[in-house]
């Protein structure tokens, strides 16, 4: 298991590639696993809402945590894998197949269809927690909200459930109100919202963002930079990106995989929870950020 001291930076989070059968195309999938370590992730989270994890199969959610897994162990990349379901059993096994093929961590948000009490959402985690002996990761999403003292009840209570993925809106207070809390049961929180918020939670306490992996490199070297102690370049550089992160929030993951294409590694921006395709004028506004972006790009297709 990768140090957990490592867990810090960006963590990103593959879209699943469809083929024109909607099935998921493998070939791209290593494609964008590939991408992923060489612009520098710290980290890869599988298959999680990026990556429509709620419309897989179950044989398609455990592709897509074996895939990365295989790629990433080689390169050092630890992978945090999804185990989130609707009933307790499902969420167990998932955990315990992540495991099983080498994942550093599992992520779950409780059962996210209808409104659970906090006892059943304790026993959930416990048992994930219980199935197997990697870091246990809470998401605490919009989806499926805890509270703060819910949440380190969870890592306070439950051995192994030690990291946060804090991204109940807004995400810079949530963040914020858990770290003073300072609670030596959670190693760690990350955001999210695309990295869209990233100055300000890191700048509250977050030690990194999860984020579908279009601007990875992009985002981590703006990271490298805060480290680094370069304020004024991070903020400049941020101030490139922001408009893509913006056109993600509101053209969905047709957006992400556009930018995929455009970078030369996916081959479609096929999703499956379409509501409407990217038009014309979404395609004309795409171009002029990506024409923005594009020069700090530090990954380059061969």
């Amino acid at each position: 298991m990768t140090a957990v001291e490592d867990w810090r930076g960006i963590f990103a989070i593959p879209m699943t590639p469809f083929d024109g059968e909607d099935r998921i195309d493998e070939e791209a999938l290593r494609a964008e696993i590939q991408f992923c370590i060489e612009a520098g992730a710290r980290g890869l989270c599988v298959p999680v809402m990026v990556s429509e994890f709620q419309l897989l199969t179950e044989d398609e959610r455990r592709l897509m945590i074996r895939i990365p897994v295989e790629l990433c162990k080689p390169a050092g990349v630890p992978v945090v894998a999804n185990c989130a379901a609707l009933n307790t059993p499902l969420a167990v096994d998932y955990a315990r197949y992540a495991e099983s093929v080498g994942a550093d961590a599992v992520i779950a948000m409780p059962p996210y269809m209808l409104k659970t009490d906090f006892d059943s959402i304790f026993a959930y985690f416990r048992a994930i927690a219980g199935a197997v002996r990697i870091p246990v990761w809470v998401q605490n999403a919009n989806l499926a909200p805890l509270t703060t003292d819910q949440i380190i009840r969870l890592c306070s209570e439950i051995e192994n459930v030690n990291w946060v993925k804090q991204e109940v809106t807004p995400s810079t207070h949530t963040i914020g109100g858990l770290m003073a809390r300072q609670s030596s049961a959670i190693h760690g929180v990350m955001g999210g919202a695309g990295g869209l918020y990233l100055m300000t939670e890191r700048a509250r306490g977050a030690c990194g963002v999860i984020v579908a992996c279009e601007y990875t490199d992009v985002l981590q070297r703006i990271w490298d930079l805060l480290d680094a102690g370069e304020q004024n370049e991070a903020e400049e550089l941020f101030d490139h990106v922001m408009p893509g992160i913006v056109l993600e929030g509101l053209m969905g993951m047709a957006y992400a995989k556009e930018i995929m294409i455009r970078r030369g590694v996916l081959k479609n921006n096929r999703i499956r929870n379409q509501t409407h395709t990217l038009d014309a004028e979404d395609l004309r506004e795409i171009d002029r950020v990506y024409a923005r972006i594009e020069p700090y790009f530090t990954w380059k297709a061969k």
